[in-house]
């Protein structure tokens, strides 16, 4: 079964009146946080082989610190996380090749735990569920079982198995 990994980045520093939102960059603690929550999702037995990453700093500073607790993936970087929804995060996530055993997505809030909520089916891991609802803090991931295939991911098709952070699991 396909192992779906929704990402928020990580703590990102403050934002600067003359700086745009998407050249932000990881605080020290947020690149501690990112480096720690790969090690905590490898050790999980998460392993992707395949990323798809928001174009924005923070976002391609929180993959790059997490996956090196990972074997090699395919990395896509794309504006479209950075601008999108939860229904456009979904279709993304359905044109993955079907050759995908684990994606990660690193995204931002609403539209990572909106896609979360938008995708996680009933009997979903209870506290995770409960997470969710309260949003995602920077440096957390949500981990999701897909039925079948990647094109065919319905809403509530996904099994919500946990949330992971650097140094809590829900």
């Amino acid at each position: 079964m396909p192992t779906l990994v929704l990402v928020r980045h990580a703590k990102a520093e403050r934002p600067v009146a003359d700086q745009p939102d998407h050249d932000r960059a990881l605080t020290l603690a947020g690149r501690a946080s990112a480096t720690q929550l790969g090690e905590r999702l490898a050790r999980a037995g998460v392993n992707p082989d395949y990323a798809i990453v928001s174009s924005a700093l923070r976002t391609q500073q929180t993959w790059q610190l997490m996956a090196a607790a990972f074997g090699e993936a395919e990395v896509v970087t794309s504006r479209d996380v950075y601008d999108t929804d939860d229904e456009g995060l979904h279709e993304l996530i359905r044109e993955v090749p079907d050759s995908v055993e684990t994606l990660v997505v690193v995204g931002h809030e609403p539209t990572i735990s909106a896609t979360t909520a938008a995708l996680a089916a009933q009997g979903s891991d209870t506290r995770a569920l409960q997470r969710v609802a309260h949003g995602f803090p920077t440096g957390t991931a949500a981990v999701l079982e897909l039925e079948g295939a990647w094109a065919d991911l319905e809403l509530r098709g996904a099994q919500l198995n946990a949330m992971l952070s650097a140094d809590v699991q829900y």
